[in-house]
């Protein structure tokens, strides 16, 4: 039973310890960093998304001279690179 109170001291020292150093503190920047890396990018092709969306909303409301009244013509989405959307992405 003793070996089991000693192996419980050192697991909870060495976990202390891991809590306390330098590499734990870098592992969890990195880890937030790169989870807010992530919203970001996320929350730019929504943003991307809404501004096409609005853009074709307003070509498809277009009145021309030749087309019959009450169409609605919807164009096609779009699924374009990283690089095309003006977005630049990190590598960790």
């Amino acid at each position: 039973m003793n070996y089991l109170i000693y192996f419980g001291i050192v697991v909870a020292a060495g976990c202390g310890l891991t809590f306390v150093s330098r590499s734990f503190a870098y592992a969890m920047s990195r880890m937030v960093e790169a989870g807010f890396d992530h919203v970001e990018y996320r929350l730019a092709l929504r943003a991307r998304e809404r501004r096409n969306m609005r853009r074709d909303a307003r070509i498809a409301n277009v009145v021309t001279p030749f087309r019959a009244g009450g169409d609605v013509v919807t164009l096609p989405v779009n699924k374009r690179s990283t690089q095309q959307l003006g977005v630049a992405r990190v590598a960790a």
